[in-house]
């Protein structure tokens, strides 16, 4: 529930404020880490994730290098290790 409950945050207002981003970020990215490494619900941190990726793509959300940094540094080897872990075969892996 609380990974839907984030990406609901995701869709909001909220997070395309660079200063709500900056508070709201490095608590998603630890639980997108904790469920990855478990790889619990992994179709909800997909989703999460891709949400977060697409709101720091567009151009009217502010300042995005310093949070795209956050998710590479935290994420980036979890989520390598997970797909290689899934294998090809996986519904998620497109």
């Amino acid at each position: 529930q609380k990974l839907y409950c984030m990406i609901e945050i995701v869709h909001s207002d909220l997070f395309t404020q660079h200063d709500c981003r900056e508070i709201l970020l490095p608590t998603m990215t630890d639980q997108l880490k904790y469920h990855l490494e478990r790889q619990e619900d992994l179709e909800a941190c997909c989703q999460l994730l891709s949400n977060i990726l697409e709101v720091l793509y567009k151009k009217d959300v502010g300042p995005t290098q310093r949070h795209v940094q956050i998710i590479m540094e935290k994420l980036l080897r979890t989520v390598n290790r997970t797909v290689i872990s899934m294998g090809r075969d996986s519904e998620l892996i497109v």
